[in-house]
């Protein structure tokens, strides 16, 4: 059989399915013998398995471009019209239709070659996410906000976490080929655990864009790392979340899915540095905490954007280390960037109390200095007296930005300055930083990465 005819089978093959599964559930939306949910879910449910036969029946990446652009605006408008019953019968708004043949598309691109990867990922957008809509709609009674008009529930949650650990574990035992038994064990504990962090910052369906992307990066990155070092991520993980619930615990500055959505960042810094670089981000926290111990309570309205707004700037410095593999060079910008942003932070939160104040005295004073000190001291034991030669340096420069900061904003702060001044400081700091690294002004930093600790 040519590869032409090859792919016109398969895509008849995948057609006639789809439709069929589409007539079902229509039907028995139509006819009430479904609830809106459950008739959603089934459609997600047996399109993805549908979706697992990709690799058997087609061969090229257009093909399948194809099929996810057509389904995804055969569903999408579907449910935006209101044609389609099964689908748009939902209370609530919701993408999700539009994001899951792209993240099909994903899967099939970056799983060539590797079905572990296609199988896994697609089973964890299948199964967990229907396990997560089905457990919260039917057990969910501890519930939390992730939106302002959308909450989910806590069994939703570990439901999509059991089935995610299940999916993975699953896939990279019988079809991980060289992957080795623990590593697979203990890939899939950190997976799931990580998955069902951004799962639950979700709303309106981008889980069914944010998880798989999650996915695949995870998968790539943790499965070729030794399995005394997985088993040190799950366990820091755990008690870094558990330190921060604790923290906020105290003082309810967070909601819910700000916490997770810090988590994750936290780990971020962990996974791509070290525990060098997760330092900065939780005393920035910490600090954060007690410096504004005075101030209103957040608005639990804060979107996703505002949320990870201030935290930009070193997560790109992050990102560039990593694809750079220049960590000690970029190590010092991130602890200044990230320094300066949790400074600022504090600031505009005394800013919008009602009625607004300004950051003053002893709470300016430990802003200013905390971030940037209290890092760099706990660095001491690894990096040895490089720390001591830097600190003034970094100091001057975290308060020179907070400072400035602080006499430059005039109340009332417009939003603008409200919503963009913070990652554009704190990136400009980061950036005079590296310029002092490359006029030889500041020596780089020697920050710990996993691969000396377990090599």
């Amino acid at each position: 059989m040519s590869l032409l005819a090859h792919e016109l089978s398969g895509t008849a093959v995948f057609l006639t399915a789809f439709a069929c599964v589409m007539a079902g559930a229509e039907i028995l939306a139509r006819r009430n013998l479904l609830a809106a949910e459950t008739s959603r879910k089934a459609v997600h449910l047996l399109g993805g398995l549908i979706c697992l036969c990709f690799p058997f029946l087609l061969s090229s990446w257009i093909s399948v471009l194809v099929l996810a652009l057509t389904t995804a605006l055969i569903l999408y408008g579907g449910e935006r019209s209101g044609a389609l019953k099964c689908l748009g019968s939902v209370q609530r708004k919701s993408r999700g239709s539009l994001y899951f043949p792209l993240a099909v598309l994903l899967f099939f691109v970056l799983g060539k070659d590797r079905l572990w990867l296609y199988v896994s990922g697609l089973l964890v957008l299948v199964f967990a996410d229907t396990a997560a809509a089905l457990a919260g709609t039917r057990f969910g009674k501890i519930h939390y906000r992730t939106a302002p008009n959308e909450q989910k529930s806590l069994e939703g949650t570990v439901a999509f976490m059991v089935m995610a650990f299940l999916s993975i574990y699953l896939s990279l035992e019988f079809l991980g080929g060289n992957i080795g038994h623990t590593t697979a064990l203990l890939s899939a504990l950190l997976l799931a655990i990580l998955l069902a962090g951004f799962e639950a910052i979700s709303i309106g369906g981008t889980d069914n864009i944010f998880v798989p992307v999650a996915t695949c990066y995870l998968l790539l990155k943790v499965t070729d790392k030794p399995p005394q070092e997985l088993l040190f991520q799950c366990i820091s993980l755990v008690g870094v979340a558990l330190l921060l619930f604790k923290i906020n615990n105290r003082r309810r500055t967070f909601t819910t899915r700000s916490q997770i959505i810090f988590l994750l960042f936290s780990y971020a810094a962990w996974s791509l540095g070290s525990a060098d670089w997760m330092l900065p981000v939780v005393a920035g926290f910490i600090i954060y905490q007690l410096v504004t111990k005075s101030c209103d309570a957040l608005r639990n309205t804060l979107g996703a954007r505002e949320l990870l707004r201030p935290l930009l700037p070193h997560l790109v410095i992050l990102f560039v280390a990593n694809i750079t593999m220049q960590h000690d060079f970029w190590f010092a910008p991130f602890l200044i960037s990230a320094a300066v942003t949790t400074a600022l932070c504090a600031e505009l939160r005394f800013l919008s109390d009602n009625p607004p104040q300004r950051l003053r005295g002893t709470a300016l004073l430990c802003a200013a200095v905390l971030p940037t000190l209290i890092p760099l001291l706990l660095c001491l034991p690894f990096q040895g007296w490089a720390v001591i030669r830097a600190l003034p340096l970094l100091l001057m420069i975290s308060i020179s930005f907070t400072y400035l900061y602080h006499c430059a904003v005039q109340l009332p702060v417009n939003p603008f300055v409200m919503n963009y001044s913070l990652p554009l400081v704190s990136a400009a700091a980061g950036g005079i930083c590296a310029l002092l690294q490359v006029w030889g002004v500041l020596k780089p930093l020697d920050p710990m990465t996993w691969a000396e600790v377990f090599r």
